[in-house]
């Protein structure tokens, strides 16, 4: 089906886009003004990424593109065991010497910036008499492209800017959405302020090359990350 606003036809992949970036908005609105959680806290986390792309349009890879993230989040505690987190994650992302589908056997890096809204739900378990936790965590980011690098595999550095249609893989595409899966751990210390380590697998669902989708193919980002930080009590 299609529908009309302005006088101009919405695509069904476009409307549920729309649908996502409204329901994630409303999720984070609803759980932050909501009177059942215990604790706030707002913490930052920072470290290294390391990225690969897969798919049909991705015809092979030679390794890992190296880059970093950086996550300022707020988690709200309901009960002694469940969390709910979210706030707002600027990652790299990328590939090293990939071989495309419909670009022959010539190898291409990428090397992509992004801006994610995560939305999680998170469970903590305590060990070592309660000054340490553990907890596993996953749920749905929802992401936009800021930009985007690449350059031919054989250079060392990203001297072509602004990938485009006329790029090898065509204009990226803006938005993104994938599933994390990820373990914080943190040694929690007197008054609720924690020093934390994340560690977390990001995988891609949507297509990162406007030439894969018009293709029938998928190409998609998948990242793992490593970030060390703080956090400290809110109320």
């Amino acid at each position: 089906m299609i529908l009309l606003s302005d006088n101009k036809m919405t695509s069904p992949s476009r409307l549920r886009k729309i649908i996502v970036v409204r329901i994630s908005f409303f999720c984070i609105l609803f759980f932050l003004s909501s009177p059942i959680y215990s604790q706030n806290n707002l913490g930052i986390l920072v470290g290294p990424s390391a990225a690969t792309m897969s798919g049909s349009y991705i015809k092979g890879s030679s390794g890992l593109e190296w880059g970093f993230a950086a996550f300022i989040n707020i988690d709200k505690e309901f009960g002694d065991r469940w969390s709910f987190v979210t706030g707002i994650n600027v990652i790299q992302k990328g590939g090293k010497k990939l071989m495309l589908a419909i670009h022959g056997d010539s190898t291409y890096g990428y090397q992509s910036m992004y801006l994610q809204l995560p939305l999680l739900i998170r469970a903590k378990f305590p060990f070592a008499s309660g000054k340490w936790y553990v907890a596993p965590y996953s749920g749905f980011f929802i992401g936009g492209n800021l930009s985007m690098a690449w350059k031919p595999g054989e250079q060392f550095e990203f001297e072509e800017e602004g990938a485009d249609e006329n790029s090898p893989g065509g204009k990226p595409k803006k938005l993104e959405m994938g599933i994390p899966i990820g373990l914080h751990i943190w040694r929690q210390f007197p008054g609720g302020s924690r020093f934390m380590f994340d560690l977390h697998y990001e995988l891609g669902l949507a297509n990162v090359f406007q030439e894969a989708q018009d293709a029938g193919l998928k190409a998609k980002n998948n990242v793992i990350c490593a970030m060390f930080g703080f956090s400290v009590p809110l109320q």
